[in-house]
């Protein structure tokens, strides 16, 4: 049995049973004990399930983050119409820092080389729009997350205290029920909480499918954010005091 083949199985008997020992899927897949230690190693690093107590338990579909270039297709008219209004909060040679989200990617195209700003970013794509556009951009560097093409890690949030920002955008994979943004990954939340820390305003941006969700990794209060920038209005239940409504 081939090393996907074997992966694809693991999948299929995590989706029946929940959790299972290396040793019970060593002695189902035939193959030996540290073949199937490597195959978890593996899944783990691709988010496809958690390592537990000397086996593998199934990932709840609110922990799992989609592929990047599926992400940015979701809602795109919407991401796009927020990143414009986004792009009205930003004056002349302002620093700013932007996250590697699908959202604040289409910022790009609203930003112009004319206002002399700066952009520090962990998101690959995003980096490489503004370059081509000349607008002066840092990438982070450090870790590349594979669902997000973004950077994280040690390195990222170093570089990212070594500047004060005048705006920060950023969006995550939801908001609780509790008003809290909420994310599928540990790394990228860190990063932007460093950003959080060096900056003078907020601007979260995210559309109404994301409300009322639920994801492992706190941020930060809706309401500790300086701007949010959505289309959600109706039977709200946050406090909209800081909302700008697309």
């Amino acid at each position: 049995m081939f090393k996907e083949e074997r992966y694809e199985k693991i999948l299929e008997i995590l989706n029946e049973e929940n959790y299972i020992s290396a040793l019970e899927l060593s002695k189902r897949l035939f193959v030996s004990l540290p073949t199937i230690r490597r195959d978890l190693a593996e899944l783990s690093t691709r988010n496809q399930i958690k390592r537990n107590h000397g086996g593998a338990r199934k990932i709840s579909p609110e922990h799992i983050s989609p592929p990047f270039d599926f992400r940015k297709t979701v809602n795109y008219n919407i991401k796009r119409k927020l990143c414009e209004k986004a792009a009205e909060l930003i004056t002349d040679n302002d620093m700013i820092f932007a996250d590697g989200s699908s959202t604040v990617l289409q910022l790009a195209e609203f930003i112009s080389p004319k206002k002399s700003i700066t952009v520090v970013t962990n998101g690959m794509p995003l980096a490489m729009s503004l370059r081509k556009k000349g607008v002066k951009v840092y990438c982070t560097g450090g870790e590349i997350c594979e669902e997000s093409f973004a950077a994280a890690g040690f390195f990222s949030e170093e570089l990212i205290k070594s500047f004060n920002f005048d705006i920060m955008f950023f969006s995550c994979s939801c908001v609780t029920e509790n008003g809290t943004i909420a994310d599928t990954s540990l790394l990228e939340n860190t990063l932007r909480k460093a950003a959080v820390n060096n900056s003078k305003s907020t601007v979260f941006m995210c559309d109404s499918s994301k409300f009322n969700k639920s994801a492992p990794h706190n941020l930060m209060a809706l309401c500790d954010t300086d701007f949010v920038i959505t289309d959600f209005c109706e039977n709200c239940n946050f406090d909209t005091k800081n909302f700008i409504i697309i």
